[in-house]
């Protein structure tokens, strides 16, 4: 493995292949807990099926989640089948966070400090229909020339396209990216993630209309490789035409200054995180940065825990 190398790949496309990073027996370890949790959650009817763009699409849009009926419902239909906050569903999965490969690509992107915003698995079947191309920071500001029109910062969505009048030259730094493990083989035929090279240095989002309005390449590798890629790059789930499950895990970091996708402050079991690593809890967003994450007389202290001895309203007793 040639970290410069892969570092260079990054700059100069927007991502990197970094081959056979987990060995058969690791990658094998992570697939079984993978299929094994998809087919609890499907037994429950727990599972989040992706019926693909227009079901996100309406998600999107609404802005509140999954909170209106019809949405909910389209959720529990289609092909492909989304796992969420596995931070709580494997010990394997907290590890592939922290795994040394990841954490220098992730700092060569964001810098010394970041969080994690999610860890989810994809398993894409035969029969979904292609996603859109989007970016993973399509929730950042765009620049923009003065006197033109702009997308305010809280009216943003996935889906919009934000118009291309910066300056030539002009673009947004990464606050964003992505570690996508293949617990699968990755081929253009299987799925394989669908990339712009080179998208991460326009200074607009992507058109999300489907079928696609730019040439896209299919990420290929074999199962225990990663693919490392920037929060601006153009890519898009691909179409499974073969009858096996492709199966990804995404582990999607930002920096510190920004909102998780997962809420580890409500959302993680509390036997999960009495077992965490001391890295995983700051990543997770236990740690204050300048003081932002901090909560009240206790923002100098390093980690913070859910059960604390907060202040609460209080007034002292005149004699």
């Amino acid at each position: 493995m040639d970290m410069q190398k892969l570092k260079e790949d990054l700059e100069r496309d927007g991502f990197c292949l970094v081959p056979d990073v987990l060995t058969p027996e690791q990658t094998a370890a992570v697939r079984t807990r993978v299929l094994e949790q998809a087919e609890a959650e499907r037994a429950l009817g727990w599972a989040r099926m992706d019926s693909g763009p227009q079901q996100l699409k309406r998600v999107m849009e609404d802005q509140a989640g999954l909170l209106r009926e019809d949405v909910a419902e389209s959720s529990r239909q289609g092909v492909n089948q989304r796992i969420s906050f596995l931070v709580n569903k494997g010990k394997v999965f907290g590890e592939l966070v922290t795994n040394p490969v990841a954490l220098e690509l992730v700092e060569h992107v964001l810098g010394q400090h970041f969080l994690l915003s999610q860890i989810s698995a994809n398993i894409a079947m035969k029969g979904a229909a292609l996603d859109g191309l989007h970016r993973d920071q399509w929730w950042c500001p765009m620049p923009y020339q003065e006197g033109d029109a702009y997308v305010k910062a809280g009216d943003r969505t996935r889906n919009t396209a934000t118009p291309d009048s910066a300056p030539k030259g002009v673009n947004i730094p990464p606050v964003a990216c992505n570690m996508l493990w293949m617990l699968t083989d990755f081929s253009e035929e299987t799925g394989g993630t669908r990339l712009v090279p080179g998208s991460h240095k326009l200074p607009a989002n992507a058109d999300s209309s489907v079928p696609h309005t730019v040439p896209s390449i299919p990420a290929t590798g074999k199962a225990g490789s990663a693919l490392f890629f920037d929060g601006r790059l153009w890519h898009a789930t691909g179409q499974n035409l073969t009858d096996e499950p492709r199966i990804a895990i995404l582990a999607y970091y930002c920096s510190a200054q920004f909102r998780q996708l997962e809420n580890p402050f409500i959302g993680m079991d509390p036997a999960v995180l009495d077992q965490a690593s001391d890295r995983l809890l700051d990543i997770l967003g236990f740690t204050t940065w300048f003081n932002y994450g901090s909560a009240d007389h206790l923002s100098s202290r390093k980690r913070l825990q859910q059960h604390e001895p907060w202040i609460t309203e209080m007034r002292i007793k005149k004699a």
